[in-house]
């Protein structure tokens, strides 16, 4: 604005010596500029809003609204530039697309544009912020060291002609630029240099709150405490005071003076124009009476912070405070699962949801486990006795049907006190029932072995919860102890008597630890576990890649390559038998099939080899190469297959066809033959009494041998 009014003069000056024409050109001009400003400022103005801390390492992002602005922007600067371009608004309109190209993340055309003002009009007022925008630009486009010596340049500069805005953001540049990188004692140095040259007193004070920030990052207490303190010897604003403060009791809860943060934490409870952040407060009050060893108390305060300000992230974090009270103090793990899940799905900072979402998986973990061992041993309990399954049974019918009796008669109260209360003799009690359902006792459906099994695993991965997780070694230590002295059959059972020798060792029981890891070493040759007893007793470590195949795997190819192939094969298959686990079991197949396929000529054995290596171990290099012989080996002989079945099946065909044709002519003759014999029966009847022999001779034309001599006539006519 300090340009505004020679400016003015100017162009009144003008206006007075010219025509009026020149006062339509001037109220164009006029108009244009303060319209385009306007609107940057504006834009500005909402993008500054986005900044939520003085040394803000992220990007500023940019609104949606503010884009329609920036780009009305950089359309009239840029009509500015190329309509008045002799103007003394040149310089301004170079600044504005420079900004908002800036703004926009268009770094390279901001840079144009910054470097477009210092040759065009090298003696601008504004040549000293422009030189630090270029600076900034040259950050952003990774040219630091270019960047950095602009910087201090300007920041000298600046200082010199009292230009507070322009060194502060100078300062602000290059110590966000060292917190990036995480060089936390440079930035450190150069804020102890701002504060002695600059004298805003509510900048000073945000300063000096990000410089204890820093200090924290350090693991600095003691100064960063200090830091907090002096923030009070300036003119913080209220948001900074606030935070400063809340930053003081923790620093001072931290370093040990826990009553002097609680008194100040207090102190701010006790003040209304704190109401808006009584959340902040009490967590940090029920944190502070907790490290002062005031459990209850601590509680109380933190439950309200739950209850009170459910939808703020303070509550959240709050909950999950609680869940860690009620697993380390209490040791209520029931209760701490359900803060903690609370926990993880209420609004929380992102460090806490991280914690509190891993304790909720931790603890649903833990809790499945627990149903699991508890459900098998009531399961192994009716293995062992059929008759308590029978006991729990009836009584959980008879459970089930008291519930339903009382039930029954609390819904007739219901209705009593709800008549009653219509009637205006009693108000209606509110109650509120609770009931947990269970489910009726199951018979066992799997062995002993099995349900022993699950038990031991359950067991076991309790322990590790306890050791591992919750930092509980003697709940551990009962596990352990339990699967060793009940499950000694169980593969487990070497791991948990490791995990007791470690346990023992822990409590400087050395001569009790040793024992157990000499008794493992000496007994558990092919465990894994007796390695980890090795080093715990410094003995020599067991080679377990050694491979027990590898002996006989030479010895059958030795054979082989002497032509001893009977041999030779039967040594390849025993390795496959006796270690079918070993990588040389496949090729030890391979060996074999390919001694009966080349040497021996005998295929259909040496495809049932590479089946077995194909069936046994599809994965491994050796199958692969056999694949499609193999393929092609069974393709062929389901073609062979189907010859002779469709050979056969043609043979069965052909030979019914035969018995068809055979039983047809057979049926004729029968039918011939049978037909005459009742012809000559039916003449025989007819003339026995009166004709001759000789004359049924010449009836019957046909060789006597071929027809049958009735005994009697009864039987003749019953034919």
């Amino acid at each position: 604005m300090r340009k505004i009014f020679p400016k003015y003069l100017y162009i009144l000056t003008t206006f007075f010596i010219t025509s009026c024409g020149v006062w339509e050109d001037f109220t164009t001009y006029f108009n244009l500029y303060y319209n385009t400003k306007d609107k940057f400022v504006e834009a500005e103005k909402l993008i500054q809003q986005q900044r939520k801390k003085l040394f803000q390492v992220e990007e500023i992002s940019v609104p949606g609204n503010v884009t329609q602005l920036l780009n009305s922007v950089i359309e009239k600067s840029s009509k500015i530039l190329q309509f008045h371009s002799t103007s003394a608004y040149v310089d301004d309109a170079l600044m504005m697309l420079g900004k908002s190209f800036f703004y926009q993340k268009n770094y390279q055309k901001a840079l144009r544009k910054f470097q477009e003002l210092v040759v065009t009009i090298p003696e601008s007022d504004l040549k000293l912020e422009n030189d630090l925008w270029i600076a900034k630009t040259q950050m952003r486009l990774k040219d630091y060291k270019n960047g950095l010596e602009a910087i201090h340049l300007v920041r000298s500069l600046a200082i010199e002609e009292g230009e507070d805005a322009i060194f502060q953001d100078a300062f602000v540049e290059e110590i966000v630029y060292y917190m990036i990188q995480e060089n936390y004692p440079k930035s450190i140095e150069i804020i102890n240099e701002f504060l002695t040259v600059s004298d805003n007193g509510e900048v000073n004070a945000e300063v000096m709150y990000e410089l204890g920030k820093l200090y924290l990052k350090q693991n600095d207490l003691n100064q960063a405490l200090a830091s907090f303190e002096k923030v009070f010897d300036y003119q913080p604003s209220f948001e900074v005071g606030f935070n400063a403060k809340i930053e003081l009791a923790s620093a001072l809860r931290e370093t040990g003076e826990k009553e002097r943060a609680l008194s100040v934490l207090e102190d701010m409870r006790g003040e209304n124009k704190y109401s808006d952040s009584f959340d902040k407060i009490d967590l940090e009050v029920g944190l502070t009476l907790y490290d002062l060893g005031r459990v209850e108390d601590a509680v109380n305060i933190l439950t309200r912070t739950d209850t009170t300000y459910r939808s703020s992230i303070n509550s959240g974090v709050a909950r999950y405070i609680l869940g860690e009270i009620f697993e380390y103090h209490y040791q209520n793990f029931d209760s701490a699962s359900v803060f903690y899940t609370k926990a993880s799905t209420s609004s929380i900072t992102p460090e806490y949801l991280k914690l509190a979402s891993e304790k909720s998986q931790l603890f649903k973990k833990y809790q499945a486990l627990h149903k699991t061992l508890h459900d098998s041993k009531i399961q192994l309990g009716y293995l062992i006795n059929p008759d308590l399954f029978i006991q729990d049974s009836i009584a959980y019918y008879d459970t089930l049907n008291l519930n339903q009796d009382i039930q029954s008669n609390e819904r007739s109260s219901d209705n009593e006190r709800r008549n009653f209360s219509e009637s205006g003799l009693i108000q209606p009690l509110n109650t509120q029932r609770t009931s947990e359902k269970k489910n009726p006792p199951v018979r066992p459906k799997i062995s002993l072995d099995s349900l022993q099994n699950i038990i031991a695993k359950s067991e076991y991965d309790l322990a590790g919860l306890f050791d591992d997780d919750f930092k509980l070694p003697d709940s551990a230590f009962f596990y352990y102890s339990n699967i060793v002295d009940s499950f000694a059959n169980s593969r487990l059972y070497v791991n948990a008597l490791y995990s007791l020798g470690v346990y023992h060792s822990s409590y400087g029981n050395r001569e009790k630890a040793d024992s157990i890891f000499n008794f493992i070493y000496n007994n558990y040759k092919t465990e894994r576990v007796v390695n980890a007893a090795a080093n715990q007793l410094k003995l020599p470590l067991l080679n377990f890649n050694f491979d027990p195949a590898t002996e006989l795997y030479s010895s059958a190819e030795s054979k082989m390559l002497n032509k001893l192939y009977t041999e030779s094969i039967k040594d390849f298959y025993s390795i496959f038998q006796s270690y079918p686990k070993s990588p040389l079991a496949p090729k030890a197949l391979l060996a074999g099939g390919w001694i009966l396929e080349n040497e021996l000529k005998l295929l259909d054995s040496a495809a049932v080899i590479y089946d077995t290596l194909n069936v046994r171990y599809p994965q491994s290099q050796y199958a692969s190469t056999v694949k499609s012989k193999l393929n092609f080996y069974k393709q062929e002989a389901d073609r062979k297959k189907k010859i002779i079945e469709d050979s056969l099946k043609q043979m069965e065909a052909n030979k019914l066809a035969k018995q068809d044709s055979l039983k047809k002519v057979i049926d004729v003759d029968s039918d011939i033959l049978e037909e005459r014999n009742e012809r000559n029966l039916e003449l025989m009847d007819k003339k026995t009494k009166n004709d001759s022999s000789g004359v049924l001779k010449e009836l019957l034309p046909i060789d006597s041998s071929a027809v049958m001599e009735p005994k009697n006539k009864d039987s003749v006519r019953k034919r």
